[in-house]
């Protein structure tokens, strides 16, 4: 049956925005590049996904037929954009063909048919848990930054190891993120009731997912949640989103926690230090972005060198009376450690040229960051 639906422009680029972040990756599949649209009694469905991570969203629209049909979402999406018209008219035509029309504008745009559209996942309501928006938004913003790239040789690097814990009558979650060069660890207290949800024995969540979880949380305060044998599924009243487990193993960071001495530490203005190292990081080689941190007598001294232009050094005081110390780091992983964090002190743990630094603050409960140390 061929559709004819009004849907309002700023509901339809609202929803068909989040889609085009998931079927705008390059597939085999040309109809995973389309999202599938579903008219229904006074509502529209939008189903995008691109076999990882799948998006389904209801919109109220004025429906005059129903029917049911897929269309490239990315064609949509600025078709919306550029339409200064409140409204938007969807009329199917003969072949697969929709009329657009957005006040003086037509638009006639090809679909394809739903036949070969992909099955969107099947999923357990019964097990999922009202979770609050901000802890996942707090979670992701600590530790996505750390995340693995693509080309990443340890593939699960690629993505966040998410974790249950228990301690007495309090329960947490932990997100865990690491690139193999710097380790980043939040946690956050969450309700008892996430005993209902049974976490699997390592929980990876890929980046993409991860970066489309903090998109669901927006504009949100609450929804539902829960983890399953081979996905994460995340549920509010218009959107349920679907993220397929990554599998494999993560690097065993306790090991890597006990073995970080707490005898010689350094004690830093925050906002000092990271406006230090931008400053420093414009001189800074820009494939490794190494700088030399000097510490001594309560006084740090930050330098680089680039080949092609010069140098830089600035130095300010700390709280520091333990041996001097000369190290070399890479200086973003500082910067955006230092842009995350909370509080106006933090506290770095390091105790010579070869050990990982260990950075927490007293005002940013949960988190904790390691960055290992750069031969220069």
């Amino acid at each position: 049956m061929a559709f004819h639906f009004n849907i309002s422009r700023d509901n339809f680029i609202r929803a068909i925005g989040a889609q085009q972040n998931i079927t705008s990756k390059k597939g085999t599949l040309a109809i995973l590049s389309n999202v599938l649209i579903e008219v229904e009694q006074d509502r529209v469905i939008f189903t995008g996904t691109d076999l990882e991570i799948g998006l389904k969203q209801v919109v109220p629209a004025e429906v005059l037929e129903k029917g049911v049909l897929t269309l490239p979402a990315k064609k949509l999406f600025e078709i919306a954009r550029e339409s200064n018209s409140e409204i938007l008219n969807f009329q199917e035509q003969e072949k697969n063909w929709v009329d657009i029309t957005a006040g003086s504008s037509l638009y006639k745009l090809a679909g394809m048919v739903s036949d070969e559209y992909p099955k969107f996942p099947e999923y357990d309501e019964e097990n999922m848990i009202e979770m609050d928006a901000s802890v996942f938004s707090d979670l992701i913003d600590k530790t996505i930054f750390s995340i693995a790239q693509d080309k990443e040789n340890m593939y699960s690097l690629t993505s966040a190891l998410l974790q249950k814990e228990e301690d007495g009558d309090k329960r947490y979650f932990r997100m865990i993120s690491s690139d193999g060069h710097r380790l980043t660890i939040m946690g956050k207290e969450v309700d008892k009731k996430v005993d209902n949800i049974k976490f699997n024995p390592i929980t990876l969540i890929p980046r993409r997912g991860v970066q489309e979880i903090r998109k669901f949380c927006e504009d949100k305060d609450t929804f539902r949640f829960s983890i399953e044998k081979k996905q994460a599924v995340l549920h509010c009243e218009n959107s349920l989103l679907i993220i397929r487990l990554m599998q494999g193993e993560f690097p065993d960071f306790q090991s890597i926690l006990k073995v970080i001495s707490k005898d010689n530490v350094v004690e830093i203005d925050r906002l000092r230090f990271l406006e230090s190292l931008k400053r420093i990081n414009l001189f800074t080689e820009d494939m490794f972005k190494a700088i030399k941190i000097e510490i001594g007598d309560n006084h740090m001294l930050l330098s680089s060198q680039n080949a092609d232009f010069g140098s830089a050094r600035d130095e300010f005081d700390v709280v520091y009376n333990g041996e001097k110390l000369s190290l070399g780091f890479n200086c973003r992983y500082f910067i955006e450690t230092m842009q995350v964090m909370e509080g106006n002190t933090i506290k770095a743990y390091i105790s010579s040229d070869e050990s990982p630094c260990l950075i927490v603050s007293d005002d940013d409960d949960g988190f904790l960051s390691i960055v290992m140390p750069m031969k220069l």
